[in-house]
Formats: structure tokens, C-alpha cells, sequence
């Protein structure tokens, strides 16, 4: 079985205790990450961490490809529940809100989620931040073996937003793609990503070293909101409705029910 593939049946104490142990191992790499960098990652630096012997490593992990594997699938697992957490919000409050219309509606979960998206660094920042340098890396870093079962993973982060541009094509908030040009739900989801990716990189501008610039231009949030309203107005959306689905998504921002609470670690 890959290491990326997910738990699904119950397990016998042995199996548990092993599930621990890979569990464990998956922690140590992971502060190895966050405190060396991935160069910094070796299963012998895993095996120090644990203090067990470096052949015990590979007994779940048979190269280090198999490692960060197992660590980007976590990641993307982690960054799943964390949307899932706040869609939940974004039902509650858009029940509570009276709103009653089936198109701002749709435009708000968009919205929202571009938002999510943008303070990934502050709800998962260790997830987030081991995601941006894996795939980024001009090394594949995973094997071939593995790509498949991570690709289903990151589809299934890309396929939460997918859900929510067809929700809004459906309730007429915005037009459908026009497959004449080569247009689709995927090719609209992907450049929405690319450009929320191009504001969280602006945001890392060193502003002390321009002179008269507005910091407020180079907030990711920010940013990104005029970034998706503008693709959304690209895409059909009426004025009117954008206009009120920003106001309702400032209004759940103000009351605390925009982002979920960032979860503890151990």
C-alpha cells in the first residue's frame, strides 16, 4: 500500500501501535522541515529525532521520496479539513443572514474560499509552507509511485473550488465557460489559484525599501479580493450581486464566522 494512501478500516492493537509509530515518525520529519529546510531532511535525522535505529525508517518509509510523499499528502489532508471547518461556518452564516438569494449566496462561498486560500500561511502555516517548497523544487522529490495518489489529493483540494464556480455558474451568478475558446471550470479554477498564489508572493515584498508606497496595496487579502472580484466580473458576474455578496463577506469577517480557528497542535 503507498504511504499516501488513506486509513479507512479499524485496526488491531498491532496495527495500531504501528499506525503510532508512523504517525510519530511523520511528526519528527515534519519539525526536521520546519526547523532545516528539506535539505535538512534525512532518515537518519528522522531516526536521531525518534532515537531508533535508521532501518527501522525504512520499515515504513523505503526512500526518503516515500517520506516527503506521505508528508505533502498530510499536508493537503490537513489544509482539506481546515476547509471543511469553515464551510460549515459559511452555511451557518449565510443561514443566519436572511439572505435568501441563491446567486449572492453562491458568490460569498467564493469569495470565501479565496480568502481561506490567502490565510493558508496563518491557519497551516507549517502545512502550507512544506507544500509551497515541494512544489516549487526544481528536484521531483516524490517517486513515481507516489505521484498518483498524491495528484488524487491535491484534485481534491482543486475540486472544492470547482464545486463552488458550478454552484455560482448554476445560480446564474456568473456565465458559463465558453468551450469555443478552450474555456472550462478547471482552466478558470487553475487561474484563480495562479493569481491568490501572485498575492500571497506580492505580500512578501520588502516594503521598507520603497519609498512613499501604499502598504496596504501589497496586503494579500486584500489583494486577493480585488483579484477574485475582478475575475468574477470577467466571468459575468452583475455588479449588483458581487457587490452584495462582498458586503455579506465582510459581514461574516466582522463577526468572526469568515475563518475557522487555527487548531492546536500536540
Amino acid at each position: 500500500m503507498s504511504s499516501t494512501t488513506p486509513r479507512t478500516q479499524p485496526l488491531g492493537r498491532r496495527a495500531r501501535n504501528r499506525v503510532a509509530r508512523h504517525d510519530q515518525l511523520l511528526a519528527a520529519a515534519s519539525d526536521i522541515v520546519n526547523e532545516s529546510g528539506l535539505d535538512g531532511l534525512t532518515m537518519q535525522a528522522v531516526a536521531d529525532r525518534v532515537d531508533c535505529a535508521v532501518g527501522t525508517i525504512y520499515t515504513y518509509f523505503n526512500s526518503k521520496a516515500s517520506l516527503i510523499a506521505a508528508l505533502q499528502a498530510n499536508a493537503m489532508q490537513t489544509i482539506l479539513a481546515t476547509y471543511h471547518r469553515a464551510a460549515e461556518q459559511w452555511d451557518d452564516a449565510l443561514d443566519a443572514s436572511g439572505l435568501d438569494d441563491p446567486a449572492v449566496e453562491s458568490l460569498v462561498r467564493v469569495l470565501a474560499y479565496g480568502q481561506l486560500f490567502l490565510a493558508g500561511p496563518e491557519l497551516n502555516p507549517r502545512e502550507f509552507e512544506f507544500l509551497q517548497l515541494a512544489f516549487t523544487s526544481p528536484v521531483n522529490l516524490v517517486s513515481v509511485d507516489d505521484v498518483s495518489a498524491l495528484t488524487s489529493h491535491a484534485l481534491t483540494l482543486l475540486a472544492e473550488g470547482l464545486v463552488l464556480i458550478d454552484s455560482a455558474v448554476a445560480s446564474g451568478a456568473i456565465s458559463a465557460p465558453d468551450p469555443g475558446r478552450g474555456d472550462d471550470a478547471l482552466r478558470r479554477m487553475l487561474r484563480w489559484v495562479g493569481a491568490l498564489e501572485g498575492s500571497l508572493l506580492l505580500a512578501n515584498v520588502r516594503l521598507e525599501a520603497m519609498t512613499d508606497t501604499d502598504a496596504a496595496a501589497f496586503d494579500a487579502r486584500q489583494l486577493g479580493l480585488l483579484t477574485s472580484q475582478d475575475l468574477l466580473l470577467a466571468w459575468g458576474a452583475p455588479p449588483r450581486v458581487l457587490k452584495a455578496a462582498v458586503d455579506e463577506l465582510d459581514r461574516m469577517l466582522r463577526a468572526g464566522s469568515l475563518l475557522p480557528r487555527p487548531e492546536p497542535r500536540d
